[in-house]
């Protein structure tokens, strides 16, 4: 049973997700890179990969087409200049700006609608978010 709910549970999530880029103005793989990104500190290539759940050659495609409409920005590594770095534009900073307040919109109305129906509180909320996404990554980890 918890399977089927964790499924529906990324399938909404996704959805939202999809909806809030749209909503934007934005394909659903440029608001995961949005968000992905930091606004103040370059990110490289594998990482954002790693960041956005996607592998090397389809996380390339995805900023491709950020870079292309003027949201990203890669260049090469100071230490290493075949490592490639990615950074937000100012065009982009604003972007990940609205929909990151999107975002804070639909899980504050998501927030209120757990914390009416169950009677926890905030905290407690955030706890289990917490300890379901450690479940998750020890999970993922690769078993000795």
């Amino acid at each position: 049973m918890l399977a089927l709910h964790l499924t529906e549970l990324e399938t909404r999530l996704a959805g939202d997700l999809r909806a809030d880029a749209q909503a934007a103005g934005h394909l659903e793989a440029t608001a995961r890179l949005l968000l992905a990104m930091s606004d103040d500190t370059p990110v490289d290539m594998s990482t954002l990969a790693r960041r956005v759940g996607r592998d090397a050659t389809t996380a390339t495609r995805f900023v491709n087409r950020a870079e292309k409409d003027g949201l990203l920005l890669r260049r090469p590594g100071i230490e290493d200049r075949r490592r490639r770095l990615v950074d937000l534009t100012d065009a982009g900073r604003e972007a990940r700006a609205r929909l990151i307040a999107v975002r804070e919109r639909r899980a504050g109305a998501l927030l209120e609608r757990i914390l009416g129906e169950t009677g926890l509180h905030e905290g407690q909320v955030e706890w289990f978010l917490e300890a379901m996404l450690e479940g998750l990554r020890i999970s993922d980890a690769p078993s000795a």
